[in-house]
């Protein structure tokens, strides 16, 4: 699966959400650990401590601590919102077990806060931390995936 080549080489940045994120961090890996919630729709519940988020190559990955299990988003339409990058995520994937799965999304939500202080979501009362990225999204299947991070490395 061919994601995009190069930053500079992909067409549309301001459509793609990690071609953003590359711009704002340089074109070089990005890390980030979080906890990570997934709700199934028959009401199952799991949460994930210390997944690691990683920007690599213009798509974002959300992997488990035990490593079992990848969420790759590499397609989303986004906008600056004042300080905020904000994002809605049109393609993703699910590595688990050594399988590729493409996920049907319903709708999601991308925050990423680049800047050295929390800034606040349009319309409500939370933050989004300095360096931080909280994500939020829907299978059409039913599934719900909420994840909340911080940018502990960028290698510029």
């Amino acid at each position: 699966m061919k994601i995009f080549s190069s930053c500079a080489g992909a067409a549309g940045a301001a459509t793609l959400l990690l071609l953003t994120i590359c711009y704002t961090f340089g074109g070089a890996p990005a890390g980030a650990t979080g906890t990570a919630l997934i709700r199934q729709s028959n009401g199952h519940t799991d949460l994930y401590d210390n997944v690691a988020i990683k920007v690599i190559h213009d798509a974002l990955f959300v992997t488990s601590a035990d490593g079992k299990g990848t969420l790759v988003i590499h397609r989303a339409a986004c906008a600056f919102q004042g300080a905020l990058l904000v994002c809605f995520p049109t393609s993703a994937v699910l590595v688990q077990a050594g399988q590729t799965k493409a996920l049907s999304l319903k709708e999601g939500t991308v925050y990423v806060n680049t800047t050295d202080a929390p800034q606040q979501l349009a319309l409500s009362t939370a933050k989004v931390p300095a360096h931080g990225i909280l994500l939020s999204l829907t299978t059409k299947r039913g599934t719900y995936v909420s994840l909340s991070g911080r940018f502990d490395k960028v290698v510029k």
